[in-house]
């Protein structure tokens, strides 16, 4: 029986979706497996995506990815799959780490609903990058936050932040907890107490507006500018970063 789902790749993942459903559920594309993939009917449940044969999406991912052997040690030890960003219906692999019971339960209450809450101010993601066995975290600023440089001590407007981490998963989840923490309470965050082992900073580029661009960008009627052949991206009134996607192969610097 043909499956009801529709398949897509995109950009290297697949996005499956079905009428009923009110978003697309996605996860990494690989060949040896895509024809079983796209052979069944997923359906939603629960925020979750499953399938008759071989259960939840997610946890048949990790499967692939890790190996039955792996994955059945986890399981027997009390691990589960966490979705990083809380969103059950993205499943790369990027997005999702075996996390005992207790703490995936523990992140559900406490960093998944703060990160959630704070979207719309700083919105702070946690990636696994597969082909480093490295997180990162990323943060896309809507509020205007300036970065200070200790170095040159300077003071200058930020986009995004990322973060690289060379530890354990829940270390990683400690830190993002206690960057939300901060903001939440002082309107800003330090990095000098936090574990990561390298950083990059992304900063706007430096952009003259028209006066009608400018009225368009805070009414929220214009959410990109181009300039040179180049497009970006300028948040404004309903027009929100939601997530800055990590950066794959990133290795600390030496």
């Amino acid at each position: 029986m043909a499956s009801k789902n529709k398949f897509e790749i995109v950009n290297g993942n697949v996005h499956i979706s079905r009428e009923e459903w009110k978003q697309i559920a996605e996860v990494t594309y690989r060949e040896d497996y895509y024809e079983e993939l796209t052979s069944v009917t997923w359906t939603a449940t629960n925020g979750y995506i499953k399938n008759a044969k071989f259960g939840l999406l997610h946890r048949y991912m990790m499967q692939k990815w890790y190996g039955n052997e792996v994955f059945d040690e986890m399981t027997k030890r009390g691990w589960v799959v966490d979705h990083m960003n809380n969103n059950g219906y993205d499943c790369r692999i990027c997005n999702l780490e075996f996390l005992p019971s207790r703490h995936n339960v523990a992140k559900g209450q406490i960093l998944d609903v703060e990160a959630e809450e704070m979207r719309l101010h700083i919105a702070l993601n946690i990636f696994k990058d597969f082909t480093t066995g490295l997180y990162q975290i990323s943060i896309g600023f809507n509020d205007n936050i300036y970065f200070y440089n200790a170095e040159t001590k300077e003071n200058q407007l930020i986009n995004t932040l990322y973060l690289l981490y060379d530890c354990d998963y829940k270390q990683v989840i400690y830190d993002a907890e206690e960057i939300l923490l901060k903001y939440q309470t002082e309107k800003k965050f330090g990095l000098g107490k936090l574990n990561f082992i390298d950083y990059r900073c992304e900063f706007p580029p430096k952009i003259e507006f028209t006066e009608r661009e400018l009225d368009e960008i805070v009414n929220g009627d214009r959410c990109f500018i181009e300039r040179d052949g180049e497009i970006y991206f300028v948040p404004g009134k309903n027009n929100w970063i939601l997530s800055a996607h990590y950066e794959e192969g990133w290795k600390p610097s030496l």
